[in-house]
Order: structure tokens, then C-alpha cells, then sequence
């Protein structure tokens, strides 16, 4: 099991990082590697993520459920699929929501998740976890500032958080 805990720090207003955080599509935008196919009528969506662990790319292919909460900007996501080659599973369930941040002006996001994996790839995939959690995290990040107009690279930063395996 992959534990996440990742806090985003993002100078714009809460409705505005909302806004995107509540919009699949945007979401997608901001993740490298990952593209959104389509969506069911029960309201998941088939996505695929094709993720670096040093010199191996694994591409999974997905379906993503997303549950909003509006009215106090929380979500979660729930995702279950396997990896195009090795038949790797993955199945991951993450929470988010954002946040008032008064000093300095903006929105915190803070993120939790559990990852689980198994397969042919898992060990690789657990071993190299953090470097990778910690890499598209701060690329999530980079895009998410440039996305709420407040710049790039430093628009957003990752706050150190606790990461567990």
C-alpha cells in the first residue's frame, strides 16, 4: 500500500481553484501523462496515465469515479485499473478539498490517497513511489498555477508533507 499526503499551495481564490479541481478535463490538463476517454452513463470515465519510474514507463488504463461535494469544495476520486503490458492492478482512492489560506492570500489543497498494487510490476512500482509522488506532484502543481492565471513555476508550491509506504 502507497500512502500520499501532499498539501498544494496555490495563490488564487478558493472558487477559482474549485472551479478547476471540480472539472475532470482541466484536472487532466494538469497531470503529465494522463488523458481523459470517455465518459459512462453511470458518470466514471476511462482514463489512461502513463507513468516514468526511472527508465521504465508504465501506462494504465483506468475508470475514474469522481464524487463532488460543492457546497465545502471536497472530492474524491476513486480509480481501479491495470497497467497495458504486465497486467499490473492498480486501485487508488483519493480525497481532496481546498482551502482558505490567509497568509499569504490563496488556497491550500491538501491530498490524501491510498494506493494499491499488485502484479508483475508492483515492487518496481513501490520502490520508486516516493521520487515519482514527489516529481508529479510539483508538475501537478506548476500546471495547476499556470491554469488559475498566477504564473508558473513559482505561482504554486507543494508544502513538505508526510509520505508513507
Amino acid at each position: 500500500m502507497i500512502e500520499v499526503n501532499e498539501r498544494i499551495e496555490v495563490p488564487a481564490p478558493t472558487r477559482r481553484v474549485w472551479e478547476i479541481l471540480s472539472d475532470p478535463n482541466a484536472v487532466v490538463e494538469c497531470v503529465q501523462g494522463a488523458s481523459l476517454g470517455e465518459r459512462h452513463e453511470d458518470g466514471t470515465f476511462d482514463a489512461t496515465l502513463l507513468v516514468q519510474f526511472g527508465p521504465a514507463k508504465v501506462s494504465f488504463q483506468t475508470t475514474v469515479a469522481l464524487e463532488l461535494d460543492p457546497a465545502a469544495m471536497t472530492g474524491t476520486v476513486n480509480s481501479k485499473g491495470k497497467d497495458r503490458i504486465g497486467g499490473t492492478r492498480v486501485a487508488a482512492t483519493m480525497h481532496f478539498g481546498v482551502e482558505e489560506r490567509q497568509d499569504p492570500p490563496g488556497s491550500s489543497i491538501p491530498i490524501k490517497a491510498e494506493v494499491e498494487i499488485n502484479g508483475r510490476l508492483a515492487s518496481l512500482i513501490e520502490s520508486g513511489a516516493a521520487l515519482v509522488v514527489k516529481r508529479m506532484v510539483g508538475d501537478f502543481t506548476k500546471r495547476l498555477a499556470e491554469k488559475v492565471g498566477e504564473g508558473g513555476a513559482g505561482g504554486a508550491t507543494p508544502a513538505p508533507a508526510d509520505r508513507g509506504s
